[in-house]
C-alpha cells in the first residue's frame, strides 16, 4: 500500500507539471477537463497496471531493472532483530487513516449542510427553471441540479447571468467533477499536488461557465463587474458549484484572453507517451522491488571472524575430500599438508574417496573417471515469476555456515556487502554467479565461491512450469565489533 500511495503521489506530480506547463494557458476549457479528469484515472492506474510480462521478454528493460535493484539492494539494512521501521511505518498509516477520517466527517458534514438547506428552502420557478430561495446572504451556487439563489439580492440582469452560469453547472455535471476531486483530495491529502489539482478543476469548471454565459450574448464587462460585486459573498460549502468562486482576478483575465488556435489541440496528444513513459517506470520498479524483496527476506550474515587460514587451491594444487556413502561415516578431520595439498581423513573405511583437480575438468569417483559437463545457460531467463526460487532449508544458516572471511580482507579489515546476481534454472541448479556489487576483491572471490557451492534450489515457475529465474543474493560481511 505505501508503495502503491508513493508511485500514485508521484505520477499525480508529474502529470500536474506537465499540465501547468503545457496546457494552462489555452482556452480549449473542454479538453482541458478531460485532461484533469484523466490525470486523475492516470495516476491511480498506472501503479496498478502489470506489463512486468513484456518487460521481461525486453532485454533492455530487464537491464534497466536489474540496474535499479543493485541501487535500491545496498540501501536495505535488515537484521535479526530489525523491526522499528515496520513499527515506524504502521504508526505513520494510523495517522495517515485518521486524517483522512476526519477530512471525511468534514465532507459528509458539508454534504449534508446543503441537503439540509434544500429541505429548508421554499422553491420558485426563474426562466423556467426550479430554483431554491435563499434569503440569507450568501452567494448563488448550485450543486448537480439544485439551484440556490435570493433573487431580492440582484438585478433582473444579474439574475439572467446567474442562471445561464448555473444551468451550464447543472447540464455539464460539473458537480462530479468537484466530488471526484474532493475524494482524490481526502484520499491523497499528504500530497500538495492534490490540492492543487482540485484547485485546478474548479477553476476550469468556471471558465466554462463564464464561456457559456459570454457565448449567450452577456457583454462581458458588465459581467465582470458583477461577479466582482459578488466577491464579498460568503459560500455555502467548497464541494458547491459557487458563482462568485475565487480567484476573480484569473476568471476575468481568461475571459479577455485571445481564443487559442485549434491547431493546438495536437499537444494533447502528449499526454499519451507521458502515461505510457509512467507506467513504464512504474513496472520497471516493481520489477526490480521484486527482486529487492527476496533479498530483503533474508536477513543480514555476519560471517565469523576466526583467525582460520584459507587454503590457496588455485591452479596446479589439488584438493582431496570425503563423499559420504550409503554407509555411515564418521566426522573427517582435515589437515595442511606441507606440499599445500589438502588431504580428508576419516576414521571409517566405509568412506568413498574423490579426487577432483582445480583446473582440469576431471573428477575421479569411486575409482571412475568422468567427465564435469559445463552446464547450459538456459534460452529464456525470466527476471520476475508467479512463484519465485527457494533455497531448500534455512539459507541463513548455510551461508552461516559456509561464509569465510577470506584472510586477506581480515588482514586489510574490509567488510561490506557483496550482491552476487546468478541463475536459479529449471533443474534448480546455480547457475552464472557473477558480482553486480562489488566491496574488494578478496570478499567478492569468497561470496562467489560461497554461491557457487550451493545445493539445489527449489525452481521458480511461470503458468505452473518450472523456469530458469535471474536471482540476487546480498552477501554481507562484517567484523567484529566493527
Amino acid at each position: 500500500m505505501t508503495m502503491y500511495l508513493l508511485k500514485l503521489n508521484i505520477a499525480l506530480i508529474v502529470l500536474f507539471g506537465f499540465y501547468k506547463l503545457m496546457f494552462s494557458g489555452d482556452t480549449f476549457f473542454s479538453w482541458r477537463r478531460a485532461t484533469l479528469i484523466g490525470m486523475y484515472l492516470v495516476a491511480m492506474l498506472v501503479p496498478g497496471l502489470n506489463c512486468s510480462y513484456w518487460i521481461n521478454k525486453s532485454v533492455g528493460m530487464v537491464s534497466m531493472a536489474n540496474e535499479y535493484a543493485a541501487i535500491v539492494l545496498p540501501a536495505v539494512t535488515i537484521t535479526q532483530g530489525s523491526g522499528g521501521a515496520m513499527n515506524w511505518e504502521s504508526t505513520a498509516m494510523v495517522i495517515y487513516n485518521m486524517v483522512v477520517c476526519l477530512l471525511l466527517l468534514r465532507f459528509l458534514w458539508q454534504l449534508g449542510s446543503i441537503v439540509r438547506l434544500k429541505t429548508q428552502c421554499k422553491t420558485a420557478d426563474i426562466n423556467g427553471t426550479k430554483v431554491y430561495l435563499l434569503e440569507s446572504n450568501e452567494g448563488p451556487f448550485s450543486f448537480f441540479n439544485w439551484i440556490f439563489i435570493n433573487p431580492t439580492k440582484h438585478s433582473r440582469q444579474e439574475i439572467d447571468e446567474i442562471m445561464t452560469h448555473e444551468l451550464a453547472h447543472c447540464r455539464q455535471r460539473h458537480s462530479v467533477d468537484i466530488l471526484f476531486a474532493e475524494l482524490f483530495a481526502i484520499a491523497f491529502w499528504v500530497n500538495p499536488f492534490v490540492w492543487l489539482l482540485k484547485r485546478e478543476v474548479r477553476l476550469n469548471l468556471e471558465y466554462l461557465a463564464d464561456n457559456n454565459v459570454l457565448a449567450n450574448g452577456t457583454d462581458s464587462k458588465e459581467y465582470q463587474y458583477h461577479l466582482l460585486g459578488l466577491a464579498y459573498r460568503k459560500n455555502v460549502a467548497t464541494i458547491s458549484n459557487n458563482f462568485n468562486v475565487l480567484p476573480l482576478k484569473k476568471r476575468i483575465k481568461m475571459m479577455n484572453k485571445k481564443r487559442t488556435k485549434k491547431i493546438a489541440k495536437a499537444k494533447y496528444a502528449l499526454y499519451i507517451p507521458l502515461a505510457a513513459m509512467l507506467l513504464v517506470v512504474s513496472n520497471i520498479e516493481t520489477v526490480a522491488r521484486d527482486i529487492a524483496n527476496v533479498a530483503k527476506a533474508i536477513p543480514m550474515v555476519k560471517a565469523s571472524v576466526k583467525q582460520e587460514k584459507m587454503v590457496d587451491l588455485s591452479s596446479g594444487n589439488k584438493a582431496t575430500t570425503v563423499q559420504e556413502s550409503p554407509k555411515s561415516v564418521q566426522p573427517t578431520k582435515a589437515i595442511e599438508s606441507a606440499d599445500n595439498k589438502v588431504e580428508a581423513l576419516a576414521d571409517s573405511k566405509n568412506a568413498e574417496m574423490a579426487t577432483q583437480e582445480v583446473g582440469n575438468a576431471t573428477e575421479v569417483a569411486n575409482g571412475e573417471p568422468t567427465e564435469q559437463k559445463p552446464k547450459k545457460t538456459p534460452k529464456k531467463v525470466y527476471t520476475v515469476v508467479e512463484e519465485m526460487p527457494a533455497f531448500n532449508g534455512n539459507l541463513n544458516q548455510w551461508l552461516a555456515e559456509n561464509m569465510k572471511y577470506p584472510s586477506e580482507a581480515l588482514k586489510n579489515e574490509e567488510q561490506g556487502r557483496v550482491i552476487v546476481k546468478f541463475i536459479v534454472s529449471k533443474e534448480g541448479e546455480v547457475m552464472e554467479p557473477e558480482v553486480i556489487n562489488s566491496v574488494s576483491p578478496s570478499l567478492d572471490k569468497e561470496a562467489l565461491r560461497v554461491v557457487s557451492s550451493m545445493p539445489k534450489w527449489k525452481p521458480g515457475k511461470a503458468n505452473g512450469k518450472p523456469v530458469a529465474v535471474h536471482y540476487m543474493l546480498p552477501v554481507s560481511f562484517k567484523l567484529n565489533g566493527k
